[in-house]
């Protein structure tokens, strides 16, 4: 569709309703259609002059990912639902895979624009369109039973979200960049959080714990890369071209000066000054 109806046809392409396939494909077509490419990919639903725009339904043959939602000019835009397969394939252009360091699967509900979950980043010398809404919120349920609910932006957990974690209760609630959290609290189902700073998904830097009696320990986190490798930060640069996020251990170093607020020198022990290995891969 779009340029490739400029070339060799890479898709039959019928009417809603009709059996014999139209030659010309879906040019300058509007309405209700179904397109089946070469490779075994399906969308059946709405086009405006031969192009997917409005709701639809595109089914990937290869892997079994199925995406039921909005379009516009060929691309995922607007609300709609992913739901990815256990099996590995191609995906659609523009389109992240699940980003899980465990089983390749699970749901998203959101908004997309342009092809990727949430908002598209502002090109460098440009500025975003003012007129252009901000649809950021979407909610990812993992095949492993974890979910993050909250913004996105070019494909990635970007803004303010939370991740919950289903092996052990915890959340990361804060702020995240290009998929990763970089400031807010790590919050335990007892009520203990650790509050401060991340790198990797993980504690580093300075921080606070802070104890269901209001005890508060200040500190700091140090990260030692788990390969013993010269730690690199993580590329922000083009897709295909990221390093992937290093494995590293963290250890928790109390000031020496330690600050007890709230409750007394004499209240419940803080146990939460014992994780110095966080379970967040």
């Amino acid at each position: 569709m779009g340029d490739e109806e400029e070339e060799e046809p890479k898709y039959e392409f019928r009417v809603k309703g009709q059996d014999k396939k139209r030659e010309e494909g879906s040019r300058s077509y509007t309405g209700e259609g179904r397109a089946k490419f070469l490779n075994g990919d399906t969308y059946d639903g709405t086009f405006v002059e031969g192009q997917r725009r409005g709701k639809g339904t595109y089914l990937f043959k290869k892997n079994g990912d199925l995406y039921e939602g909005h379009y516009e000019e060929n691309r995922k835009s607007g609300f709609g639902k992913m739901t990815y397969s256990n099996k590995t394939g191609e995906e659609e252009e523009g389109e992240d895979p699940p980003e899980t360091d465990s089983l390749r699967g699970g749901t998203y509900l959101g908004y997309y624009t342009g092809g990727k979950r949430g908002c598209l980043t502002a090109q460098p010398g440009q500025e975003a369109d003012p007129e252009l809404p901000k649809l950021k919120d979407g909610t990812f349920t993992y095949a492993n039973g974890d979910v993050y609910i909250g913004e996105w932006e070019a494909g990635k957990k970007h803004g303010t979200g939370t991740y919950c974690y289903k092996k052990d209760g915890t959340k990361l609630v804060g702020e995240w960049t290009n998929g990763q959290i970089t400031i807010g609290q790590w919050i335990f189902p007892n009520g203990i959080f650790y509050s401060g700073m991340f790198r990797y998904n993980k504690p580093f830097g300075k921080g606070v714990w802070i104890c269901k009696a209001g005890n508060q320990l200040l500190g700091e986190y140090i990260q030692k890369d788990q390969n013993e490798a010269a730690e690199e930060e993580p590329a922000d640069g083009e897709e295909g071209v990221e390093k992937p996020m290093p494995k590293v251990w963290c250890h928790f170093k109390p000031s020496k000066s330690s600050a007890v607020r709230g409750g007394t020198m004499f209240g419940p022990k803080c146990d939460a000054i014992k994780l110095v290995e966080p379970p967040l891969d």
